[in-house]
């Protein structure tokens, strides 16, 4: 295992600590506290801002959205989210409020199109699906039949939608149609089923390596374009949920983590459960496209 130093850069002690992403124009990460359902940002050398929406009880991820807005997988919809007047507009809900599903893990590919997958809340039966929404508002069905459906991300390229089967313990690849929101080819990338921890929040570095939390393993790992392991990086919290390349160089490396335990095999609990941990990997990531949603 890699050694490396990881600080904590915020602990706001959250429940389920979720979705890192890095805005480039505001030198800002921001994060969700999943059960808040608060939306985070930390940059500037300022203390942490916090949104936290009252109207719903999970903030399963977000993504930016052109004109300094948000686009927000909660509980009750897609919405948009206008920070400075407090609004939130609907964009689209294809869970259509099925009891015991939720969003999840959600980004945006470099066609701009959103890719948001739900979860079994119960995490026993194969009731998520993976949808794509476009800059219209369209949703369509990309793939189903997942209990938790978590990542995803993309290749440098755009070409390979990479996908975190959670309680299958694996990582799946599709190819991306650029045309139409359409994938193929869909294949195991990396079985982790002899790894101890769950595959969660996934990115991709300029190198066009996956890195992947393992929830309840307390590490990292980085995997080649073949699916071979490059690298596990022990991170000093038991439940890390996500990762995401930032900084001004974009090679400081974010990870999320969740306070309490709540998955099959969790590592148990310590001080910094809850934190927002950052370590300088020496390795470029790749800046997250936005969402543009097309006016009516």
């Amino acid at each position: 295992m890699t050694p490396h130093h990881w600080t904590v850069v915020a602990q706001e002690h959250d429940k389920l600590g979720e979705s890192a992403m890095w805005h480039p124009v505001d030198q800002a990460i921001y994060w969700v506290d999943w059960y808040g359902p608060t939306l985070r940002r930390l940059g500037n050398g300022v203390p942490v801002k916090s949104w936290t929406f009252s109207e719903c009880s999970i903030l399963g991820s977000f993504v930016f959205a052109a004109g300094g807005k948000f686009l927000l997988a909660l509980n009750t919809g897609i919405k948009l989210f206008d920070p400075v007047s407090g609004g939130l507009r609907d964009v689209a809900d294809p869970n259509q409020g099925r009891e015991g599903v939720a969003y999840n893990d959600s980004k945006v590919d470099r066609q701009g199109r959103l890719w948001v997958g739900t979860f079994d809340v119960k995490e026993k039966d194969p009731r998520g699906i993976l949808y794509c929404i476009d800059a219209a508002g369209n949703v369509h069905v990309a793939d189903s039949g997942y209990t938790v459906c978590n990542g995803p991300a993309f290749s440098p390229d755009g070409s390979i939608l990479y996908f975190s089967d959670t309680m299958g313990k694996r990582i799946i690849a599709y190819d991306v149609d650029s045309r139409v929101p359409h994938l193929r080819n869909r294949r195991v990338f990396a079985d982790l089923g002899g790894e101890t921890g769950l595959p969660d929040g996934l990115t991709v570095d300029a190198e066009g390596c996956l890195w992947c939390a393992l929830y309840g393993a307390g590490r990292i790992v980085r995997l080649s374009s073949d699916g071979s392991r490059c690298a596990s990086y022990a991170v000093p919290a038991a439940n890390v949920t996500s990762c995401a390349f930032g900084g001004p160089s974009m090679t400081t490396l974010f990870v999320t983590s969740g306070e309490n335990p709540s998955a099959p095999g969790a590592a148990g609990t310590s001080h910094a459960d809850g934190a927002l941990f950052a370590c300088d990997m020496g390795i470029r990531g790749l800046v997250e496209p936005e969402f543009n949603l097309r006016a009516d």
